[in-house]
């Protein structure tokens, strides 16, 4: 039987900063012009690059999703990029392409604001809401081919989202069957033939090693969060988490093995991770918790049963998740596969199960860290329960 280990949370913080100051933000915000005619009803979300405000569109009549810039020179630089991305997005049917709307940009006095589609929730509320048991096999299908769909559009341009995660998937609406889902947040969008290695991409947990270990990287990185996301979809819960890349490196190579070493010798941060063998200096060895100086690992509980189809969708999840870029899965070939014309007629959960090593030890582990943390962090660290599917 094929296996994974996840690791259970009662909840799941994301890159969106806690409403530390919301009330603060609502008293000045909520009722205020945004430009000429747009008024701020409520804050939905802040995150480093400012705030998400669902404001009434005075001339239209529409309530929109307002993206709010901070005014800093670095936070105007971001603004303008994911303005020449959207621009590059405007020849695709955003809602065949699943796709989040972009309406247009204005000014709030020097604050750059973006102006999209009013959408339902993300896909990490929608999947909380249910008690990270999993969604249902047809929904987990259905927004895995919506997903894919949007990437092989986002492909055609030659274009790299590069920061897919549930955060970052909006259910239009959470009560409208069947479910549709959109790909929002093109601020760490790359173009594939001016890739910047040295720009920060892809949240931490759902980061491919390639990215990881500094290895020049292309749109294969999306598929890897998609997998990761599929993953999700099926358990409840993220598939690797960790504090920092070290953390996530070694619950891959636990779980599927490392890379072959043809594909750490392209990796320009591979010493940072690996040692090479006394003995046979051509072959890398995963550090030790001792050697790296942290601790992590999984601890199996329960199995549970799994839908007739769990062996197709692990499948598919494998051929995302492999570990050479080159060999992944691309995005119509996804679209190929089995798992979408396997027929069952089931409400529960997926239950996914991927094999993993046992022989790993217990730890304690945070929630999500900040996205591009790459450096080792200590001190105290909140439990985990992990469990096994």
């Amino acid at each position: 039987q094929s296996r994974i280990y996840i690791m259970s949370l009662t909840s799941v913080s994301n890159d969106m900063e806690p409403f530390s100051n919301h009330q603060e933000l609502l008293n000045e915000y909520e009722g205020s012009l945004l430009g000429s005619h747009h008024e701020v009803m409520e804050i939905l979300g802040e995150g480093s690059f400012g705030l998400i405000t669902k404001c009434h569109n005075a001339e239209t009549g529409q309530m929109e999703a307002i993206k709010i810039f901070k005014s800093r020179p670095n936070f105007i630089h971001d603004a303008q990029k994911e303005i020449g991305m959207l621009k590059r997005l405007q020849c695709l049917d955003p809602d065949s392409c699943n796709i989040v709307k972009w309406n247009n940009y204005f000014f709030d006095k020097e604050i750059i604001c973006l102006s999209f589609e009013l959408l339902d929730q993300n896909l990490r509320d929608y999947i909380l809401d249910r008690e990270c048991r999993g969604l249902p096999i047809s929904e987990v299908r259905s927004i895995i081919h919506q997903l894919t769909t949007a990437l092989s559009h986002l492909n055609s341009l030659g274009i790299v989202h590069a920061d897919l995660k549930p955060d970052n998937v909006m259910v239009v609406d959470r009560h409208q069957q069947p479910l549709k889902v959109k790909l929002v947040d093109f601020g760490l969008a790359q173009l594939l033939f001016a890739i910047k290695s040295d720009v920060p991409v892809q949240s931490l947990w759902y980061r491919a090693p390639e990215v990881m270990l500094d290895i020049p990287f292309n749109e294969a990185i999306d598929v890897w969060s998609l997998g990761i996301t599929a993953a999700e979809l099926g358990t409840g819960c993220p598939l690797y988490m960790g504090n920092n890349e070290y953390d996530v490196l070694r619950a891959i190579i636990q779980t599927q093995g490392q890379p072959a070493d043809d594909v750490l010798d392209r990796g320009k941060s591979v010493n940072y991770y690996f040692n090479k063998e006394i003995n046979n200096p051509q072959h890398w060895k995963f550090k030790t918790p001792q050697e790296f100086e942290l601790h992590t690992g999984y601890h199996p509980v329960d199995d549970l049963d799994a839908l007739p189809c769990q062996h197709i969708l692990v499948d598919l999840i494998k051929r995302m998740l492999h570990l050479n870029p080159d060999e992944r899965i691309k995005p119509l070939e996804v679209l190929q596969h089995p798992f979408f014309s396997f027929s069952v007629h089931h409400r529960s959960p997926a239950h996914v199960c991927i094999e993993v090593n046992p022989d790993i030890e217990t730890t304690e582990i945070s929630q999500q860290p900040n996205s591009f943390q790459k450096t080792p962090t200590h001190g105290p660290m909140p439990t985990v329960q992990y469990q096994y599917l």
